[in-house]
């Protein structure tokens, strides 16, 4: 049986919301707004959309097996023997983990539910010589990132605001 990493739905959630907001704000924008405002909001839309799709795309399985690294319609799988390092970069509140493999390397973050919980099955599976000490310290002490979950909604409410002003021109 194998666990599953996502994102971290404290930022799914919004995000999704803005998504479909900045639709919201095309459609009216639609009736009386400027060419080059159109434009604008629909490329903001499109760029929006993808990440939303990335967003919800993103996971990581852990299972006896191996790895199995999911994003944006693609999908790696790794045995253990094919992962050769696993480090971090910590700065402030953020934590980037570096996983080596045969086929490449990844990069992810404290962004996903969960996430000390699959460092920890990674660290398990990989033993100590594969694993940076940083690692096991930010075990100890992880850190968790906030700082873009309240971006997003400080967004969501700009665009909240935005829409409301339409509202009132119309």
């Amino acid at each position: 049986m194998s666990q599953i990493f996502k994102i971290k739905k404290a930022f799914r959630v919004p995000f999704i919301i803005a998504v479909a907001l900045l639709f919201v704000l095309l459609a009216l924008s639609l009736f009386r707004d400027q060419s080059w405002e159109q434009i604008l909001i629909a490329a903001l839309c499109l760029v929006t959309l993808l990440i939303a799709i990335e967003i919800f795309e993103r996971e990581f399985a852990v299972s006896e097996n191996g790895l199995r690294i999911k994003k944006f319609f693609r999908t790696k799988d790794f045995t253990w023997t094919e992962i050769t390092h696993l480090g971090v970069v910590i700065m402030r509140n953020k934590a980037y983990f570096l996983l080596t493999t045969t086929k490449g390397f990844y990069v992810f973050s404290n962004l996903l539910q969960n996430h000390t919980l699959l460092i920890r099955h990674l660290a398990d599976k990989l033993g100590e010589e594969k694993v940076e000490v940083e690692v096991k310290s930010y075990l100890e002490n992880p850190v968790e990132r906030t700082s873009l979950v309240v971006l997003t909604w400080i967004a969501l409410i700009i665009i909240v605001v935005i829409i409301l002003t339409k509202f009132i021109k119309l």
